[in-house]
């Protein structure tokens, strides 16, 4: 896998994360008329896997950094 994707897909999932928890947030504190039940489970949901999809991203950066290009692949 080409180095950009990781960066790539780090920087997706932490995004993914972050709207996770506005949206698991917004439904735990939601005090209108009922919600359907699918939408109540994807709430549920949503607040308890932002996190771990937060630190998936994160390690998904940090060997986007690690990775360093190999010096002698480049020397032709």
């Amino acid at each position: 896998m080409k180095k950009y994707k990781f960066k790539i897909i780090g920087i997706i999932l932490i995004l993914t994360g972050l709207g996770m928890f506005c949206f698991g947030a917004s439904l735990f504190a939601y005090q209108g008329p009922p919600l359907s039940n699918f939408v109540s489970k994807l709430g549920e949901y949503s607040f308890l896997y932002w996190l771990p999809t937060i630190i998936i991203g994160i390690v998904f950066l940090i060997i986007n950094k690690a990775k360093k290009p190999n010096r002698d692949a480049m020397i032709l």
